[in-house]
């Protein structure tokens, strides 16, 4: 410590540098502090539900009711008339844009449609009208399996607890019907 003081009583200038990077800090550490404080305490008030939903609900306006913003969110995605450098929203052909596509997924669905996804909205008609799930005759008949679903439908929990979560994964897509 007396080198310190030593150091400081040479360079005066150093101990007010000190001091103010001192109070720097420290000013920071409470704007971090008071920032935790005020999270923790939203969060006692955000995910508080309005509504009792049922266990397997899937339909988004019920879950809407307790959840808002990320409902209001959900319909902002059913606007597609945002195209840019990127894609956007639009329902792009992707297989149109880029032929070396189909090559690279030869023997894949893919190869034979793939459409730019257009969001939550339009996730299970955009998978419903889609050539990559065939054209099934019967519930059994399809080239898709019913794992494609899984990322697509509010409705899978459901279908898991009906079906048997090993059936609805080793099924085919054809067997779930129009979701």
């Amino acid at each position: 410590m007396s080198s310190i003081l030593k150091i400081t009583e040479k360079r005066p200038a150093l101990a007010w540098l000190l001091f103010f990077a001192t109070i720097i800090v420290v000013f920071l550490l409470g704007l971090l502090a008071s920032s935790i404080v005020e999270r923790r305490a939203e969060a006692a008030f955000v995910n508080v539900p309005k509504n009792k939903i049922a266990k397997f609900e899937p339909r988004n306006e019920v879950w809407g009711e307790n959840y808002p913003r990320e409902f209001q969110s959900y319909y902002g995605t059913a606007d597609t008339t945002f195209r840019s450098k990127y894609n956007g929203n639009t329902m792009i052909d992707m297989l149109e844009e880029d032929p070396r596509l189909v090559v690279l997924w030869a023997g894949y669905g893919f190869s034979k449609d793939y459409n730019q996804g257009r969001g939550h909205f339009y996730a299970v008609k955009d998978v419903q009208n889609t050539l990559r799930t065939g054209a099934p005759k019967s519930e059994t008949d399809g080239p898709m399996p019913s794992t494609c679903m899984t990322c697509k439908s509010p409705d899978v929990p459901r279908l898991m607890n009906q079906k048997g979560v090993v059936q609805f994964y080793t099924g085919q897509w054809a067997g779930l019907g129009a979701k």
